[in-house]
C-alpha cells in the first residue's frame, strides 16, 4: 500500500480545525506555512487521506507556535469527537457498546489514527483500563504524540455519554521507557443515564451519516451515466467507512467494459488487484461488498484497512447496495429511452420504406436502418433470386478493402449451409454466429469484415422467404451487443419483407397494365405512351410488322403453336433491334419497333431489312417447325407530331407492302 500511510487524515483535520477554532484562518495559514505544507488547505480537511509521521509532528509543533500553546496536542485529542462528527469513525465507535468494550478493542481503533505504533489493552475492568502504546523503531518518540494520545483516551468515555476520563501517565517512551503506559479511569454513572446519553450520541452520529447518505443519493440521482454513478459511490464510500483506500470494480452492462474507480491506491496496485478479470481477491486487510441487486450482479466495492469494526461492514454494504439500486434504475431508464429510440427509428424506417419502389431501394433503406437501430458496426441485406440463391443487395459500414467482395457476394445453398438453413424452420428467429462456426463462408465473412459476431435473421412472410438481414458487431463485447439487439432484428426484417411484398404486387400490377402477358413485350397502352414521349422529344422512325397468314398456324397446328410462334417472333425482334430501340406487341400478330434516332430513310430501310433477315431460319413451335413471312414497313416522324398519326402512317405503309405481295396460303408450312 501507500508508503506514507502513517497518520490518518482524522488527526490532521482535527489539528487544523482546533487551530481555526482557536486562532482563526490566519493561524491556520501560519501553521501550514511553518509545517512546510505544499498542498491546498482543503486537502488537509479530507479525513480519508493519510499522511506521514513527520508531517503530523511538524503540524503539532507549528500549531503550538502559531497559537503560543505548548499544550496544543492534548487539547486536540480532547476535541477529537467535536472535529470528527459525522465521520465513520465516530459511528463505528458509538455502536461498540461502551468505554469498557472500546478499551478491549483499542488496538483496532488505534489503526484508524496511526500505523506507526501498536496500542493494546493490558488490563480492562469496569471503569478502568491499562493501555500500552509502543512506537515502532523507525519513528522517534515525541511529546506531542504522547500528549495527543492522552487527550484521545481522556475523551473516550464522552463518546458514550459519560464524563471525561482521567489519564495517569508514569511510563513514557519520550523519557526512555520501552513503551508508554496509560492508566485510564472513568466514572460509569447511572446505567440508565449512560445508555440514554450514549443513545443520544449515537442518534446524532446516525443523523450525520443519514445526511451523508442523502447527499450521496442526490448526487446519484443527477448522475446521467454509469461511470459517474460508480465514481460517486467510490468517492462517497470513503466518508462512510474508516479505511485508507477504496476500490470499486463494476460492469454496468454486459456490452460495456468493466469500470475501475480507486481512491488511496497507486495505479500499479489497482492493476495488480484487478488483474484477475476485475475480481479482487479476498484478504485480511480488506472488506468486500457485492454490488448486486435481485436481478443482477454488477461487481464489488472494497475497503482497505489493517482492521475493521463490525459496524463498518454494514455501512459498506449499504453503499454497495445503493450503487446497485441506482444502476438498476439507470438501466431501466436507459432501456425505456432505448425502446423509445428504437420505436422512433422503426417508425422512421417505415416512413422511408414507403418511398421504396423496388428491392434495391428496400435493401438500401433497410441496411441503413439496421446499422442505426441495431447499433451494428456493419449491416447487409441478401435477397433470394429466382434460382434460390442469395446475392447482396445492400450494405453499409464494411471495410473499404472488403467492398468488392461483399458487393459481388452471390451464394448457392452448398456454399453456406449455415445461412441457407434459415430457409427452414423459423426464418424470423435471429441466429448469432462467431468464429467457432463450422460454416466456412460465415468464418470468411467474419474475418474479411473484421467482425467478432454475426447476427442473421430471415426477411420473410409466412409464405415466402425474400432473403436475409445480416448485422456485424466488433470488439470484446460484440457478442453481448448482438444478444442485446437481436430481438430488434425481426422488427426491421419484417418491415422489409412487407415492403418487398408490396413492391412485388406493384410490379405485378404494373406488368399486367403495361406488358403483354404472352411475350413480355410492352403492350399497346405502354407503347403509345412511349411513342408520345418519343415524338415530343425528337425525330425517329416507327416500323410496323405483321405476320402473313398467321390464322393458318392456329387452324393447322393449334393455338398452342400459335402462342409459341408469337413468343418466338418477339424474341427474334428483340434480338435484331438496336440498343435503345423499343419492341412492342400491339395485339394479335401485329408488332412494332420504335427506332430512335434514325439517320434518314436509308437507315430505316436497313432496319427493316435486318428484321426480315432475322426470320430466314425456321421457328420451332409445338408440333414442329415453321417458316415465317413478314410484312414490314414504316414511317419517319419529327418532333411535335401526333403519336396516333405516326402509328397510322406506319400501319398504312405496312399494308401497302402486304397488298403488293402475292397471297401466300402456305406461309406457315412445315420447314424442310
Amino acid at each position: 500500500m501507500d508508503s506514507i500511510r502513517q497518520t490518518s487524515g482524522v488527526t490532521i483535520r482535527a489539528i487544523l480545525r482546533h487551530v481555526r477554532a482557536t486562532g482563526g484562518p490566519e493561524a491556520v495559514a501560519r501553521t501550514l506555512a511553518l509545517a512546510g505544507a505544499t498542498e491546498d488547505p482543503e486537502s488537509y480537511d479530507d479525513a480519508r487521506r493519510w499522511w506521514s509521521w513527520d508531517f503530523k509532528i511538524r503540524l503539532f509543533e507549528s500549531a503550538a507556535t502559531a497559537l503560543n500553546d505548548p499544550d496544543v496536542a492534548r487539547k486536540v485529542g480532547l476535541t477529537i469527537l467535536e472535529h470528527t462528527v459525522g465521520t465513520p469513525l465516530i459511528l463505528a465507535l458509538s455502536v461498540v457498546g461502551g468505554p469498557t468494550q472500546l478499551m478491549r478493542l483499542i488496538s483496532t481503533a488505534n489503526v484508524r489514527f496511526s500505523t506507526c505504533a501498536d496500542m493494546s489493552a493490558v488490563r480492562v475492568r469496569r471503569g478502568a483500563a491499562t493501555i500500552r502504546y509502543q512506537l515502532r523503531p523507525q519513528f522517534r518518540p515525541h511529546r506531542h504524540d504522547c500528549e495527543y494520545n492522552q487527550g484521545l483516551l481522556t475523551q473516550v468515555p464522552t463518546a458514550f455519554g459519560y464524563p471525561l476520563g482521567v489519564v495517569t501517565h508514569r511510563e513514557c517512551q519520550v523519557r526512555g521507557a520501552e513503551a508508554c503506559v496509560y492508566e485510564v479511569r472513568w466514572r460509569q454513572g447511572g446505567l440508565f443515564a449512560g445508555r440514554r446519553a450514549a443513545s443520544n450520541q449515537l442518534r446524532g452520529t446516525m443523523l450525520d451519516q443519514l445526511a451523508q447518505l442523502q447527499h450521496t443519493v442526490s448526487e446519484l440521482v443527477t448522475a446521467q451515466t454509469p461511470d459517474r454513478i460508480l465514481a460517486t459511490v467510490a468517492e462517497r464510500a470513503g466518508f462512510a467507512v474508516g479505511a485508507h483506500a477504496f476500490l470499486l470494480v463494476a460492469q454496468p452492462s454486459a456490452d460495456q467494459p468493466v469500470q475501475v474507480h480507486g481512491f488511496g491506491l497507486p495505479q500499479a496496485e489497482i492493476d495488480r488487484l484487478t488483474a484477475d478479470g476485475g475480481r479482487v481477491p479476498p484478504g485480511a486487510d480488506r472488506l468486500i461488498a457485492e454490488i448486486a441487486s435481485p436481478t443482477r450482479r454488477y461487481g464489488h466495492l472494497v475497503a482497505f484497512s489493517d482492521a475493521f469494526l463490525d459496524a463498518e461492514r454494514t455501512l459498506l454494504d449499504s453503499y454497495a447496495n445503493l450503487a446497485a439500486v441506482t444502476l438498476d434504475a439507470l438501466t431501466a431508464v436507459e432501456a425505456a429511452a432505448e425502446r423509445e429510440r428504437t420505436a422512433e427509428s422503426l417508425l422512421g424506417l417505415a416512413r422511408a420504406l414507403t418511398h421504396a419502389r423496388n428491392p434495391a431501394d428496400v435493401a438500401r433503406v433497410t441496411t441503413e436502418a439496421a446499422h442505426a437501430v441495431l447499433h451494428a458496426d456493419q449491416a447487409a441485406m441478401l435477397l433470394m433470386d429466382a434460382a434460390g440463391g442469395l446475392h447482396v443487395a445492400g450494405h453499409v459500414g464494411w471495410r473499404s478493402e472488403f467492398h468488392d467482395t461483399i458487393e459481388g457476394l452471390a451464394l448457392e445453398a452448398e456454399q453456406s449451409p449455415g445461412l441457407f438453413e434459415m430457409r427452414r424452420g423459423h426464418p424470423d428467429a435471429t441466429t448469432i454466429y462467431d468464429h467457432t462456426s463450422t460454416d466456412p463462408l460465415i468464418r470468411r465473412i467474419l474475418a474479411g469484415g473484421g467482425m467478432d459476431v454475426l447476427a442473421v435473421v430471415g426477411i420473410a412472410l409466412p409464405d415466402r422467404l425474400y432473403g436475409l438481414l445480416v448485422a456485424g458487431f466488433i470488439g470484446p463485447h460484440g457478442a453481448a451487443r448482438a444478444q442485446r439487439f437481436a430481438a430488434r432484428m425481426p422488427g426491421v426484417a419484417n418491415q422489409a419483407a412487407t415492403v418487398l411484398r408490396t413492391c412485388e404486387l406493384l410490379d405485378q400490377t404494373w406488368r399486367l397494365a403495361h406488358l403483354d402477358a404472352l411475350t413480355g413485350l410492352p403492350n399497346r397502352r405502354a407503347f403509345m405512351a412511349e411513342l408520345a414521349a418519343a415524338v415530343r422529344a425528337g425525330s425517329g422512325a416507327l416500323l410496323f410488322i405483321d405476320l402473313d397468314g398467321f390464322k393458318g398456324i392456329n387452324d393447322s397446328l393449334g393455338h398452342a403453336a400459335g402462342d409459341d410462334l408469337l413468343a418466338a417472333v418477339a424474341g427474334r425482334l428483340q434480338g435484331c433491334s438496336r440498343s435503345g430501340d423499343l419492341v412492342a406487341r400491339l395485339g394479335g400478330d401485329e408488332f412494332v419497333v420504335l427506332a430512335r434516332p434514325v439517320d434518314g430513310e436509308p437507315e430505316m430501310r436497313r432496319i427493316a431489312q435486318r428484321i426480315r433477315e432475322a426470320f430466314t431460319e425456321p421457328v420451332a413451335v409445338s408440333g414442329g417447325t415453321v417458316r415465317v413471312r413478314l410484312s414490314v414497313d414504316g414511317t419517319r416522324y419529327t418532333a411535335g407530331e401526333s403519336a396516333e398519326d405516326v402509328l397510322n402512317r406506319a400501319d398504312s405503309a405496312m399494308y401497302r407492302v402486304k397488298r403488293a405481295r402475292r397471297p401466300v396460303s402456305d406461309a406457315y408450312r412445315a420447314a424442310g
